[in-house]
């Protein structure tokens, strides 16, 4: 056909057809093409399914409409193209399957990945194709047809989800905004086809910077992915973040390449020409909590939907965010409230042994009195119930005044006062007692420019809180206490050489009821509100307290107050007249601080403890008294030390100490019979005294009766959990304090006379065993020697007894011959009693010595012994591979041969006789077994089985001498195993036993099957 007329219709690839000039191509022109290749053509163009034509030894390229987009920029030339050269960047992909068509034979791909360079540059596409074979006028190949679907988009979509869906499941389980972070970037480094590189920077809490808290594809710290941004500073802000926190809108940012160059980024080696910067919004606030900075793809368009697909991540990573802040949120309101319950709980504990003690040392010396019969206090009972009444009374104001300054209800009245004056004699009061500590006091309050408003009675309490403080924590060295004035304030200093206070616990120390746990100081006592109540004093007077510490050089307190009255309410403020110059409340201060230097010195943590001298003998006794006993006493409160050694003194023999190392110390050195604690101490409480005294062997035993002021049921019954012996709540009474410490003094009596009683009888059964042991190995050696003396008499019986039979069996007859044929069958039955009973002796004998054993090898060899033996009988043995055992060989030896033999034996009556050797799970644990389907046993007598001499079949059923499961028992007990019998009559028997050491048995129960021979 001359003309193009079977070409009319079709789309536009039709008129590039006609109009292509084809003689140039290996096709020829279009007039010579042959009718097969116009055919194929034809049909091809009226498809609008996109297709494809490779045709002729040239592979030359035809298409239609729908194939056009999927050439790109490689259209017009594409057409008529040798198919190979066109789709040289697919071809790892495509060749085999375009080779197989070209063979015949049909290639179908789907959903394949392949890079493409249509729109210049290399770009990753999915398809979903075939090569088909069309046969020409020769009956060849004449060339192949390929429909093909592009699912580029369909494939990026579901990739894309999978990252989203992955995003909100994982980074969705965040509790903390960091978490959030390193959840998003660990499921965005896993999308790095899309995402060839990600930056997270978080905004500081002054938005003037930016932090990197998250970095896939790129390493951090380097030019574009600095680890802090000037969230102002354009130069220094490649990825525009600052102009996204100003706008909250995203950001394109080209030439990313020219940023990144030099740099290795993503999956390919081509960079990033396009990235996007958006802000990672944060509910109720128009500025974005974090700002994400993405690559786009070197080998991707940026169509819409991938736009949309940074949207919508950084739209998944706010939401996390905003989950993980929530919950950060609710865990903050929910450890407001354990710490509120924390300190509440600490609080009344505090507060209860502060109140308990003194009423304790005011409550037992008046019931001492009123049950007396002078009916009256007098000397230190007297002073004590005095010091510890005022004490009772400090406490109570102290926790009013807290109160009242917390609610806000504290009513100040600042007046104009003498500071200098002031602060300096509130500080002097305390120079006698500091000194009588064997420290120094320095006091440097120069006068002052001008009165300073204060009101008087706060400021005393600021002073003496501070001072009283320093010199509880400081054993050496010196307090000083300056006051100077300042530009616009007041600075009072108090610094001491004292403990220290630790790091981490400097920002707790102005809250309220907080104690630092284990601080070295001269007591235990107080309420945890004292800094806390010169915090709010301070605040009352508008000014602020800080603190400065180093553990073991001392600590600075320093407190900063306003000049003059603007900054006061001008309701408060009294009248410039009547300026205040000196201080009232001291004398409770220092009475307390002057208790504290009744308590020895603690020294350091490794101080060698000196005992103190021994306690005078008392000048008369009690019918009850015990003064062979001896008493420790510890508590660090002075007065109650000697309350408790004047109530027990008269009966014992008393030693006190100050602390819990003191009274360990004394423990060690000395064992007392009774140790009667206090529960918090400093340095070592209660509690770890009573621990220490138990880990130790000397001191473990001795009984520990704990004092407390913790009240109710749950307090005891943790008392004595901890391993007291009792546990007395404060207030007490003498009467019960002294019959509950010899009540636990004649226990412990009682416990050392029965420890002694048990030791002896142990001694004594140690002793017995011993003697059983050495009769037993004298009974053994004598069957031993008896049954190896009776075998040379046997022997010469049944040898003497055979040749009778051969020389003169004629001229004995029958009944002669069957006579001596009963002889020499008693005679072999003595035998293997004998050498069962050898065995039974050398099993007891024998020293063990464990080695790995395969038992699976050890079980065949006695196996094909037994099928020697009796060549004509079929028995199927069953032996498990890997049956390993840590055990003594030759014992082992014996125990396979006797319960092998065993099994071998009872089954000789039976048809299609079994006997398998395995491992398996039994009552919990690895055992090994024999089991046979022989004559079995009835399982009433199964604990008999291994008994010696013990049968269940008479010896014409089945012959043998008892001894043997006797022999295996033994064996397995040698080895600290078990063994047990199961069965039924006629049903079989299953011996099992363990040992003791691991066995490493079978992992597959493989057997091997071998019939006898």
């Amino acid at each position: 056909m001359a003309s193009k007329d079977w070409l009319v219709g079709g789309g536009e690839m039709a008129k590039v057809i006609k109009a292509k000039d084809w003689s140039k191509t290996p096709l020829g022109p279009i007039e010579s093409w042959p009718q097969s290749l116009r055919t194929v053509v034809s049909l091809m163009q009226a498809s609008n399914s996109p297709i494809s034509l490779a045709w002729g030894p040239g592979h030359t390229q035809i298409y239609n409409d729908g194939y056009w987009p999927i050439c790109g920029d490689k259209h017009p030339t594409s057409m008529g193209q040798d198919f190979r050269e066109c789709w040289a960047a697919p071809w790892p992909v495509i060749g085999e399957a375009y080779e197989t068509a070209l063979a015949g034979k049909t290639s179908y791909l789907e959903k394949m990945r392949m890079f493409l360079e249509r729109y210049g540059f290399v770009e990753e596409t999915w398809f979903t194709f075939s090569f088909s074979p069309i046969t020409d006028e020769t009956g060849g190949v004449g060339g192949l047809f390929h429909p093909v679907t592009e699912m580029t988009e369909q494939m990026l979509s579901e990739r894309r989800t999978k990252t989203l869906r992955d995003l909100a499941v994982r980074a969705g389980k965040a509790r903390t905004t960091p978490e959030a972070f390193t959840l998003a970037t660990q499921v965005l480094g896993e999308s790095d086809l899309d995402l060839p590189f990600v930056l997270f920077y978080a905004l500081e809490d002054d938005e003037a910077q930016a932090r990197l808290v998250g970095a896939t594809g790129l390493p951090q710290g380097t030019r574009v992915s600095a680890d802090v941004l000037d969230a102002g500073a354009p130069e220094d802000d490649p990825w525009r973040v600052g102009t996204v926190v100003q706008t909250g809108a995203a950001q394109a940012i080209d030439g990313a390449d020219l940023l990144l160059a030099g740099m290795t980024v993503g999956p390919y080696p081509e960079l990033p020409k396009t990235a996007f910067a958006l802000p990672i919004a944060q509910p109720g606030s128009e500025r974005p909590a974090a700002v994400m900075v993405a690559g786009v793809s070197a080998r991707l368009r940026v169509t819409e939907p991938y736009r949309g697909f940074f949207e919508l991540v950084a739209a998944a990573v706010s939401t996390a965010l905003a989950n993980a802040r929530a919950y950060e949120e609710e865990r903050r309101k929910a450890e407001a409230l354990a710490e509120i319950d924390r300190a509440k709980t600490a609080f009344f504990s505090n507060v209860s042994h502060e109140f308990r003690t003194p009423l304790t040392l005011i409550l037992g010396p008046l019931d001492d009195a009123l049950s007396g019969a002078t009916k009256r206090l007098e000397g230190e009972s007297l002073e004590s119930v005095h010091r510890n009444a005022l004490r009772l009374l400090r406490l109570v104001n102290t926790l009013l005044d807290f109160s009242r300054a917390e609610a806000s209800r504290l009513q100040s009245r600042f007046e104009p006062t003498d500071l200098s004056v002031l602060t300096g004699g509130l500080a002097g009061s305390f120079q006698s007692v500091v000194e009588s500590a064997g420290l120094a006091l320095h006091v440097d309050c120069p006068p002052l420019p001008e009165p300073v408003y204060v009101d008087r009675s706060q400021w005393e309490k600021i002073v003496l809180n501070l001072v009283s403080n320093a010199f509880k924590f400081t054993f050496a060295g010196e307090i000083e206490v300056r006051l100077r004035a300042a530009e616009g304030h007041v600075e009072l200093s108090v610094r001491d050489t004292g403990a220290g206070i630790p790091a981490e616990e400097l920002p707790k120390i102005f809250d309220r009821f907080h104690r630092v746990e284990g601080a070295r100081g001269r007591s235990f006592e107080g309420t945890g509100i004292g800094l806390a109540m010169v915090h709010e004093l301070v605040k009352q007077h508008g000014g602020s307290v800080g603190v400065e510490s180093v553990v073991g050089r001392g600590s600075t307190f320093v407190v900063r107050i306003p000049r003059g009255k603007d900054h006061l309410p001008a309701d408060r403020v009294a009248p410039a007249e009547a300026m205040a110059t000196a201080g009232t409340g001291a004398a409770p201060f220092v009475l307390e601080a002057a208790h504290w230097a009744m308590t020895r010195n603690p020294g350091p943590a490794d101080a060698p403890f000196v005992p103190p001298p021994p306690a005078a003998a008392p000048a008369a006794t009690s019918p009850s008294g015990d003064f062979g006993a001896r008493v420790l006493v510890a508590d660090d409160n002075a007065d109650m030390r000697g309350y408790l050694v004047r109530l027990l003194e008269a009966r014992w023999t008393v030693e006190a100490v100050a602390d819990g190392e003191a009274a360990l110390a004394a423990a060690l050195q000395l064992p007392p019979d009774l140790v009667l604690s206090d529960v918090m101490m400093p340095r070592m409480d209660g509690v770890a005294l009573l621990q220490a005294l138990r880990a130790d062997a000397k001191t473990n035993t001795i009984p520990v009766v704990l004092l407390s002021a913790r009240a109710g049921e749950e307090a005891v019954v943790s008392g004595l959990e901890t391993g007291a012996d009792d546990y007395l709540v404060k207030p007490f009474s003498a009467r019960e304090l002294v019959s509950r410490v010899a009540t636990h003094l004649e226990l412990a009596r009682t416990r050392r006379m029965a420890t002694a009683a048990a030791t002896e009888l142990a001694e004594t059964r140690a002793a017995l065993l011993e003697d059983l042991d050495r009769k037993n190995k004298e009974l053994e050696s004598f069957s031993y020697s008896v049954s190896h003396d009776l075998r040379a008499p046997l022997r010469a019986i049944d040898g003497f007894s055979l040749a009778l039979l051969e020389e003169q069996g004629d001229a004995l007859g029958p009944n002669g011959q069957r006579y001596l044929e009963r002889v020499r069958g008693a005679a072999r039955r003595m035998s293997e009693l004998i050498d069962d009973l050898l065995k039974l002796s050398r099993v007891g004998r024998a020293e063990l010595h464990r080695e790995s054993v395969d038992l699976s090898r050890l079980a065949r060899s006695v196996g094909d012994t037994l099928a020697r033996s009796e060549p004509g009988r079929p028995v199927t043995f069953e032996v498990a591979d890997g049956l390993v055992a840590l055990a003594d060989r030759g014992l082992v030896a014996i125990l396979l041969e006797n319960l092998l033999g065993n099994a071998w034996k009872f089954t000789a009556k039976t048809s299609a006789a079994r006997v398998a050797f395995g491992s398996r799970a039994k009552e919990g644990q690895a055992a090994f077994f024999i089991e046979d389907n022989g004559a079995g046993f009835d399982p009433a007598y199964a604990e008999r089985l291994f008994a010696p001499f013990q049968r269940l079949h008479g010896p014409s059923e089945f012959p043998g001498t008892g001894i043997g499961l006797a022999t295996v028992k033994r064996i397995v007990d040698r080895h600290g195993g078990r063994v047990w019998a199961e069965g039924r009559v006629n049903g079989g028997a299953t011996i099992y036993w363990t040992l003791a050491a691991p066995a490493a048995l079978t992992s597959t129960e493989r057997s091997s099957k071998r019939p006898g021979s």
